[in-house]
């Protein structure tokens, strides 16, 4: 369990700390685990930039000062929701490239607490759990997105390569990076493109080249996220033009409809035998039927008309794969 490796991780930095020098068969003997995994432990922690120390003399380790600062107005609530948010980060596989740094942070902070608070921490952790949405990322892109990251925070412009599926080709272009998003179990870059000179994104699993450049770029004042992306079900699909949406839920749909802020624009009415009528303003039609038609026969649109054949016309479409 993850606690169990916090627990045996600051185990392991305080006999280092201890100001005894301590070899791998002794540090596995006192954390009742394996030479291996000591060696994994220690390799974890030189990661997270806590430096162990091998004195080659005498054959061991140590950590002859104490290396992280406490935290010493952190409350319980506080620590308990730093852990829990970093250390579940590591239980499937989400798409985030920081959240091993996410897990060593909190690690650091973790082993700075005062024992007792620290065992509080540790053992209420162990009753909250948080489920992220897995997804499967593509290996290819792991250094794509530390260039994009990079590009970022450094304000530096980066020339990629992406593919076009629906033109089937792959285009090149020079992007200043304006901003990183993670939205729909996928990251997004946000930026000027070269190809006309306005801000485009392009989800970061498309990229299939990617190149640093030394060229640096400011980024307009005026740019503003949320603004820009608007009302937007998807980062890439949207229009400035607004348009009204009216959909009714059937009670077991409704229930769950009625619990989510699904868009800030959204009103929620409830109508009678349980049914639930929810309005919208939405900036793309096709984005948001494919949520509808998740629902299956719980959810019925109402308008406007050409969102109502919209989702009829993928009915049939639908209908027709399954009547073979």
């Amino acid at each position: 369990m993850v606690a169990g490796r916090i627990h045996r991780l600051l185990k392991l930095i305080a006999l280092l700390q201890s100001g005894r020098v301590y070899n791998s068969a002794q540090l596995a003997t006192e954390c009742e685990v394996s030479r291996r995994t000591v060696f994994r432990d220690l390799s974890t922690l030189q990661e997270s930039g806590i430096y162990v120390l091998y004195d080659e003399e005498r054959q061991g380790y140590s950590l002859p000062w104490r290396t992280i600062v406490p935290f010493k107005d952190l409350t319980f609530e506080e620590v308990l929701a730093l852990l829990v948010l970093c250390q579940n980060l590591d239980k499937t596989i989400v798409g985030l490239p920081i959240h091993q740094f996410a897990r060593s942070a909190s690690t650091k902070v973790l082993s700075s607490l005062p024992d007792q608070l620290r065992e509080d921490v540790i053992d209420a952790a162990q009753l909250i759990s948080i489920w992220f949405p897995s997804t499967n990322p593509h290996i290819r892109n792991v250094i794509h997105h530390k260039n994009l990251f990079k590009a970022a925070i450094e304000k530096r412009n980066v020339r990629i390569q992406h593919a076009c599926p629906k033109e089937q080709k792959t285009i090149s272009t020079m992007l200043s990076p304006f901003h990183i998003l993670y939205s729909n179990q996928q990251w997004y870059v946000v930026g000027r493109s070269s190809i006309d000179r306005g801000i485009k994104v392009f989800p970061l699993q498309t990229i299939v080249k990617s190149e640093l450049l030394d060229e640096t770029f400011k980024k307009p004042s005026r740019f503003n996220l949320n603004r820009y992306l608007g009302k937007s079900w998807n980062p890439i699909k949207h229009s400035r033009k607004l348009q009204s949406v009216k959909i009714h839920f059937e009670r077991n749909a409704g229930e769950k409809v009625s619990l989510v802020c699904w868009d800030q624009s959204q009103e929620i009415k409830k109508l009678k035998g349980g049914t639930i009528e929810l309005r919208a303003q939405v900036d793309s039609l096709d984005c948001i039927s494919d949520w509808v038609l998740s629902f299956g026969d719980q959810a019925e649109v109402i308008s406007p008309r050409p969102f109502r054949k919209l989702v009829k016309e993928k009915i049939l479409r639908m209908s027709q794969i399954y009547s073979a």
